[in-house]
């Protein structure tokens, strides 16, 4: 079964089609990738290029891949922000045992949560569950207790920005039936396990954003995003250097890095076109980098277990000497975090520049497979209505735009 995943980011917007089944991605079917325009920060400001934008990068995608209704869409920006909270239900039974009943009902809990007019909650995800006094129960049901505890990670965003990203995304017929924030998009691709149980902050460094994912015992503890990203870099460079920012940006992915180096000639060739050196290039690149990591290391709330161990991904991320500038100048540990999990001919994509469109293709492989095995929740229209809702969504308002402005309706 096929699904389509648009990542819509400040730099590029990349659509991507894939079959996916028991969880996993089995082929990519097609790919579309252009420059972004009408988005800044990772927030739309102008609609009409945002829509020509995507309209571009799904019909490259779709120029040889089936068309499809829906689409998962990640995105970005300093309005991304998180909680967590705990809720709790009794459970009722006769025998005190937690069922399925019981857990969804704790659950519904956390849906009744109000949050302030202008934000919209994006996610409800589990963290841990409490049954009376014991702790870090991953899965409740059938084990007996009194009172069930649900802690819940609450992920929101503002809704005005996601009533225009929709509206985007609507406007070249697709159906945006998820939206997930991009650095869990990220984190989905390129974590593992063990990183996640011991404690890791992923660092998503796009081209005018930061995503930030920090994972605790197993699971997602903090979710946010910043307005700063590889652009920053390019336009030090272009100011610094009084040169284009074209010119910038091809310094800095042909040219730069955080450390001198004079072995590559093509590259010191470069750099005395623009008459610049290695070593002023490195310590522009470092100042901007270095201001970066340190704002996403005061992003979250400041406890004695923050982890000590940094994944970065995103197109920022390929800049040469990250993982030893951090491990050097913050005293972390570090990896670049590359999208695993990928099928056969679809070696393009292990790049950390598409973390996060390589999440949601997992992220949506994941939601089909837990509707086939009767898992979905409610809310969840991607498991529970894969296709044929959508459409008739789709003829329903075209029809009544033709009812009420008179033009024909689309053929379907």
């Amino acid at each position: 079964m096929a699904i389509t995943c648009i990542d819509i980011g400040t730099s590029k917007i990349c659509t991507i089609i894939a079959d996916v089944s028991d969880g996993s991605i089995d082929r990519i079917l097609g790919k579309g990738e252009v420059a972004s325009h009408g988005v800044q920060k990772g927030i739309i400001v102008d609609r009409e290029y945002a829509i020509q934008a995507i309209a571009a990068s799904v019909k490259e995608a779709q120029s040889n891949a089936p068309k499809e209704p829906d689409a998962l869409v990640g995105f970005g920006g300093r309005h991304v922000e998180s909680s967590n909270n705990w809720f709790d239900v009794r459970t009722r039974a006769k025998d005190n045992v937690v069922d399925e009943k019981v857990k969804e009902e704790v659950r519904r809990e956390a849906e009744k949560v109000q949050f302030r007019p202008e934000r919209e909650r994006i996610k409800i995800l589990e963290r841990q569950y409490k049954i009376d006094d014991v702790a870090g129960v991953q899965n409740p049901v059938g084990m007996h207790g009194y009172v069930l505890k649900l802690e819940a990670h609450l992920v929101t965003a503002e809704r005005s920005y996601m009533e225009n990203l929709r509206d985007c995304v609507r406007a070249v017929d697709l159906e945006p039936i998820d939206v997930w924030p991009n650095p869990l998009a990220s984190a989905k691709a390129v974590l593992e396990q063990d990183e996640m149980d011991r404690g890791v902050i992923l660092a998503d460094i796009g081209g005018g954003t930061t995503g930030i994912a920090v994972y605790r015992e197993g699971r997602v503890w903090y979710t946010s995003g910043l307005p700063v990203g590889g652009r920053q870099v390019t336009t030090d460079l272009a100011v610094g250097l009084s040169i284009p920012f074209s010119a910038a940006e091809e310094l800095k992915v042909t040219g730069g890095g955080l450390y001198p180096e004079r072995d590559d000639a093509g590259k010191v060739a470069l750099l005395e076109k623009y008459r610049t050196t290695p070593e002023v290039m490195s310590y522009m690149i470092r100042a901007r980098v270095e201001e970066i990591l340190r704002m996403v290391l005061s992003k979250p709330p400041q406890l004695p277990q923050l982890p000590k161990f940094l994944v970065l991904t995103g197109g920022t991320a390929k800049l040469p000497g990250m993982k030893q500038f951090v491990e050097d100048e913050l005293g972390l540990q570090a990896r670049i975090g590359v999208p695993g999990n990928l099928p056969e001919g679809a070696d393009d994509l292990a790049d950390p520049a598409y973390a996060a469109a390589v999440g949601l293709l997992l992220l949506g492989a994941q939601q089909r497979e837990q509707f086939r095995r009767g898992g979905a929740r409610r809310g969840e229209r991607l498991l529970r209505f894969p296709f044929p809702l959508s459409r008739l969504w789709q003829g329903i308002r075209s029809r009544a735009s033709g009812v009420i402005y008179g033009r024909p309706p689309a053929e379907s």
